[in-house]
């Protein structure tokens, strides 16, 4: 029979050596293409944008955006870094490299991916979007944790969008950081 001090030391050695749980936060909404992982970009920007390969750009399914349409932002994972700063940025480039001009169509500030456990978030598909086939981008910027940058990609599917680039391109850029890319080289977001 075990004392109570023995079963003490088994319940606390066995949960030293139970694995994490917790996972970083991948894009569930909309469906991303390829197969996106949980992890952040690669420090030295290696992987950015959309940590692409060959062979991601365009796989995966089309997400319907009509302008004025409301669309909704969600996760799966667990591992929220006590939220922090998230941005949905769209470039039009089919298969974006790292000179790609991503554009924010909407940014929320703290509180994202979520705090207590992931969250969702709806958002309006802008009018400054031109119609056809372009890539969504979903960045997070985490609270807590390693100074980080994680981004997911979807393909997505505009219509009753503008005929040209023209409000597109009075966007603002996506903000970049943490990662040897662009003006991310050079600015660190702080705990």
């Amino acid at each position: 029979m075990f004392t109570s001090q023995a079963l003490s030391t088994l319940a606390i050695a066995m949960l030293s050596m139970a694995p994490a749980v917790q996972s970083h936060m991948i894009l569930a909404s909309p469906k991303p293409f390829g197969t996106p992982d949980n992890s952040p970009l690669d420090p030295s920007g290696s992987n950015y944008p959309c940590k692409m390969t060959s062979a991601t750009a365009g796989e995966g399914p089309m997400n319907d955006f009509k302008v004025g349409s409301t669309q909704q932002l969600s996760f799966s994972g667990s591992a929220v870094h006590g939220g922090g700063s998230c941005q949905i940025s769209v470039t039009t480039d089919k298969n974006p490299t790292k000179d790609s001009v991503f554009k924010v169509i909407h940014s929320i500030e703290g509180g994202c991916p979520g705090v207590g456990g992931p969250a969702t978030f709806d958002f309006k598909v802008p009018d400054a979007l031109p119609d056809g086939e372009l890539v969504m981008a979903w960045t997070w910027f985490n609270h807590i944790g390693n100074r980080e940058m994680y981004m997911n990609c979807a393909n997505i599917q505009v219509s009753g969008g503008a005929s040209d680039n023209s409000k597109f391109e009075k966007l603002p850029d996506m903000a970049i950081a943490n990662i040897g890319v662009g003006k991310g080289a050079s600015c660190k977001t702080a705990e």
